[in-house]
């Protein structure tokens, strides 16, 4: 029997990415907490894994500008920690080049990103199309659009530098990191845990049995897929199979837009030209790749594991890589593209469009459901979580019911 093994942990953490990992290093933050992180890091090779995680990736956009006031407050409170985690860690994960909003001046989307703005106190610069492109010259944004500019502490975070930054952290402050599949949580734990105060067993596909007072579940799309949660519990939400398109460009044009900033383009007549795009961002592969993504428009519904799966393995929607990469360079006229490729990633939207940070049992509680926007936010969702399962009770200064879990019916399909 391993040294973890034989210890009784205050919190289990199921889920090694960016909500699990934050919620680790907020945990393990408070004295005399023994916590432990269990999840499988980034594979080499996407055909060797059957569980993924949404973080294989050097590009998010954070922002503290959203039409949502909870995810905007969510993502503020993030952002002013992003540099602090840097430093303890040594970990460079933020990238300050700004945020660029492009929509119609009376579009309901640039309305509520302005009254956000001003709710928040956040200065942004509206620029007309020759505004735009006088100080972005590069840029194209179409007759009769406009452009809000937030200039100051909002720009894009490396997802996996993001997560090394967070598990670091969490590490320094005692917690052990476990490099596993969890494959199931038990409640009946061994004698010896029970009498120690264990309420759970996390078993993991290696054999490992890891005794806990509380588990914390933030295993995103595979939640319902393994015996995670008590028999007959299924959250309600959508498995939504997300393609975006990376670019390759040349160092030259690389050079040229290094001061563009994260965007968000909406179309005002069509929705379905929705997207959002990344500045140029060095990959592990050495190429500077240009990233765009999709709103609805090609989301693909999935119900299985196998289908989760075989979704990340796939490289995601060729037609939408095709189109994705034609709007790009539209709105990026003189940039050659090297070479264009896709990639997939699956995001967990819930019914109301909120997180789901809610305890299941008195020892079991989730947080889940970022409905595509939990990236930037990951620091504060991870505090939020951390304080709940530390008490076993809310503990935020938001409201509890905003982010109280709904079940799904007994078939697999989701109510939305």
């Amino acid at each position: 029997m391993s040294a973890s093994d034989s210890r009784v942990y205050d919190v289990c953490v199921v889920g090694a990415g960016m909500i699990g990992s934050a919620a680790a290093r907020h945990a393990s933050g408070t004295a005399g907490t023994r916590v432990c992180l269990v999840g499988p890091g980034e594979p080499k090779d996407r055909m060797s894994r059957t569980i993924f995680g949404a973080h294989y990736d050097e590009g998010r956009i954070t922002r503290a500008l959203d039409p949502d006031p909870t995810w905007a407050l969510l993502a503020q409170r993030s952002i002013r920690r992003y540099r602090d985690l840097e430093r303890k860690t040594g970990i460079n994960f933020f990238n300050d080049v700004g945020f660029l909003v492009i929509g119609s001046p009376d579009g309901d989307y640039v309305r509520s990103v302005r009254e956000n703005a001003r709710r928040h106190d956040v200065t942004v610069q509206t620029l007309s199309r020759a505004q735009t492109r006088k100080t972005f010259p590069f840029l194209e944004i179409g007759e009769g659009m406009v452009a809000l500019l937030d200039s100051r502490n909002c720009g894009h975070v490396s997802p996996r530098r993001l997560v090394a930054a967070l598990q670091t952290a969490a590490h320094l402050q005692g917690c052990d990191v476990v490099d596993d599949v969890v494959a199931s949580v038990e409640r009946h734990p061994a004698s010896w845990a029970r009498a120690a105060g264990a309420t759970l067993a996390v078993r993991t596909e290696t054999g490992r049995v890891i005794h806990a007072k509380r588990v914390l579940l933030a295993t995103g799309a595979f939640t319902a897929f393994r015996r995670l949660l008590p028999p007959s519990l299924r959250p309600d939400v959508r498995l939504n199979g997300q393609t975006v398109a990376l670019v390759e460009i040349s160092e030259s044009d690389a050079d040229r837009l290094q001061r563009m900033p994260s965007m968000i383009y909406r179309h005002p007549a069509d929705v379905g030209r929705w997207f959002y795009i990344l500045p140029p961002i060095r990959y592990p592969d050495g190429k500077f790749y240009l990233k765009i993504g999709h709103g609805s428009r090609w989301e693909a519904l999935l119900h299985t594991e196998e289908e989760v799966r075989d979704w990340y393995r796939s490289g995601g929607n060729p037609e939408a890589v095709r189109v994705m990469a034609e709007e790009l360079l539209a709105l990026l006229p003189g940039v050659k593209p090297v070479s264009v490729h896709g990639d997939a990633c699956v995001t967990v939207k819930t019914p109301t469009e909120q997180l789901y940070v809610d305890m299941v049992t008195p020892s079991l509680g989730v947080a889940l459901g970022g409905n595509g926007y939990a990236a930037k936010s990951c620091d504060e969702i991870g505090r939020m979580a951390a304080k709940m399962i530390l008490k076993g009770r809310w503990d935020h200064d938001l409201p509890r019911d905003q982010f109280g879990i709904r079940w799904a019916e007994s078939q697999p399909k989701s109510k939305l």
